[in-house]
Order: C-alpha cells, then sequence, then structure tokens
C-alpha cells in the first residue's frame, strides 16, 4: 500500500492507495484515510481494511483468503471483471461459439484426462445427437449433460452430488453411478517400474465413513466464505480426498470446481488441460496435506486461460 499525500490549501490530506497490474494496464484503488498521518504500527491494519473494502466492492461479498494473500483475490476479481466485460460485448453469436467451445474443450479434456478414449467429433457430434449415438458419443453427451448441470443455480447438497455423478457417469453400470461405494478404494500415480502404478502415501477413508464425510463436505461448502478461487480448490481437493464413488471422483472434483466458479460468474475453468502438470499438483497436495499447492495451480492456469481469452480477437 502506498500512501499518499494532498495538499489543499495549505493542508495535508492522507489517502491509501494500491494498484493491481492487469495485463497491459493497471487498476487503482483510493481511500482516504485523515488529515493526520497515521501511525507506523495502524498502516498493517489500514491496509488489510482496505483489501477487505476492495474484494467486497467487487464482489458484494465479504470473502476471506488462507492460501493465497489478499491481494490476489482481488486479482482474480479484476481478471473476472475483464473476462466478463469481453463476453459482454462479443455479438450474440461469438457468445454462443465462446460457449459452445468451452463446453466442448471441458468436456474432451477431463474425459481424456481420465484416458477416456473420445475424440472431438465425438463431444460436436454429442452436442448436436439425441439419438443413435455411438458409445463414445454417449460417454460425451453424459458429460455434456452434466455441464449443464453445474450452469445451472442448484445447492449442492448430497442428493445433487449423487445425481451429478448418475449423470456423468451412467455409461459405467460397472461404477455404480449415482451411488456411494461400498468397498475401499486406493489411489495410484505413475510408476515405470508397475502397469498400475504406485499407490499414493494417502489412502481414501471406508466406505463406512464416506457418508458422514459428504455431509461434513456439504456443511463446510455452505458455510465457507472462502474467496471462489481457492473455495473451488478447496472443494476439489476435499471431494477427491474422500473419494465417495467408485469411479469417476476427480471427474466430480473438476465439475463440483467448476460450479462453484461459475456461480460465482468466473468462466468454466478447463483445470486439467495440462494433464501431467494437474496431476503431479493434485498428487502432491494430496501427500503432502497442503492444499496451497493445488491452489497455485488453479491460479496459474485461471490466469492464463483468461489472459488466452482476452488476447483473441
Amino acid at each position: 500500500m502506498t500512501l499518499v499525500i494532498r495538499e489543499i490549501k495549505g493542508k495535508k490530506y492522507y489517502y491509501s492507495s494500491l494498484s493491481y497490474f492487469l495485463i497491459s494496464k493497471s487498476r487503482s484503488f483510493s481511500k482516504y484515510i485523515g488529515a493526520k498521518k497515521p501511525a507506523e504500527k495502524e498502516l498493517d491494519r489500514l491496509e488489510n481494511q482496505f483489501k477487505d473494502q476492495i474484494m467486497t466492492r467487487l464482489s458484494g461479498k465479504q470473502y476471506t483468503a488462507e492460501s493465497i494473500e489478499k491481494n490476489e483475490v482481488i486479482r482474480t476479481l479484476l481478471f473476472r471483471d475483464l473476462f466478463r466485460e469481453k463476453y459482454k460485448n462479443l455479438t450474440e453469436s461469438k457468445k454462443r461459439k465462446y460457449d459452445i467451445d468451452s463446453t466442448v474443450l471441458f468436456t474432451l479434456t477431463t474425459l481424456t484426462t481420465e484416458d477416456v478414449d473420445v475424440n472431438i467429433e465425438d463431444v460436436r457430434n454429442a452436442l448436436k445427437k439425441d439419438s443413435a449415438l455411438t458409445k463414445m458419443e454417449q460417454i460425451s453427451k453424459n458429460m455434456l449433460n452434466a455441464v449443464d448441470l453445474i450452469k445451472q443455480p442448484r445447492i449442492l447438497d448430497k442428493k445433487y452430488l449423487l445425481e451429478l455423478h448418475k449423470t456423468a457417469m451412467s455409461s459405467f453400470e460397472s461404477k455404480n453411478p449415482g451411488q456411494i461405494r461400498e468397498k475401499q478404494v486406493y489411489l495410484y500415480k505413475m510408476n515405470q517400474n508397475s502397469p498400475i502404478g504406485a499407490e499414493l502415501s494417502y489412502r481414501p477413508p471406508s466406505h463406512t465413513e464416506v457418508s458422514k464425510l459428504l455431509d461434513s463436505f456439504i456443511a463446510w461448502y455452505k458455510n465457507s466464505s472462502l474467496n471462489p478461487i481457492e473455495k473451488a480448490t478447496v472443494a476439489h481437493y476435499k471431494l477427491y480426498k474422500i473419494h465417495p464413488f467408485l469411479d469417476g471422483n476427480k471427474r466430480m472434483a473438476r465439475l463440483i470446481f467448476n460450479k462453484t466458479l461459475l456461480d460465482e460468474g468466473f468462466p468454466l475453468l478447463n483445470v486439467s488441460i495440462e494433464k501431467e502438470k494437474y496431476f503431479e499438483a493434485l498428487i502432491e497436495s494430496v501427500e503432502k496435506n497442503q492444499v496451497k499447492v493445488l491452489v497455485e495451480f488453479t491460479l496459474r492456469q485461471y490466469y492464463k486461460q483468461v489472459k488466452d481469452f482476452l488476447a483473441e480477437t
């Protein structure tokens, strides 16, 4: 924070100023402090208070921050506003094109991230067709329906989670779509010495604990005041650690991640588009019990994808 002195008719007046660089320009905020220079020990308190006020001004809500600084929260909100401003100014045909392209790419990526053998044509065909779908088109259709579901202003509760899982996973009947798992599951990472990989040091909870853990997750979600980027990422992290289903858990985590962002006016974020880096961040955060690793990865992806959108002609 910069302390600015303005002199009017021989009298000094003090203002606090905060600036945030956004691509090729900066956004500044100024606040009047008073005619008396604040004591050094007061500056930190005033700066922290000012940042809270800026977040509220930008969002209409009182967000908190845990793994990132408040300055970073403000930047995410400013980038969100840049995205919304450009999107608003697009023609209706360009808006439709963006909506379709971003949904198709997310659907393709979130499926291929889990080695589902779909391609871009499968997803595009699934978007157009309602019948006579191939197996890969039907799998794509199910995920497209799940994306439509997270775009709706629905309250997140257990019923919603089960419905979302059933929608996304309905082509995988052996994985009990829409049902909480009834056996232990294990997590693995790539290992050249084993075709199935190496088990993570973290093991998901027993199936007997899943229902209560989901209740706790939902209670946390409803009551959390975390800023959108952090809340979305922590929700992803928590849901992945519970691993409530036999399969499709990462897909569900990415869907809930994006529901959180969409509910707050953020764009659909294709967080697993860099598959290897995504897995590395997710696994490291879980094994080290440090969600900050995944939050920082998410921030990088968010800024990159918004900048790419803003740079498009």
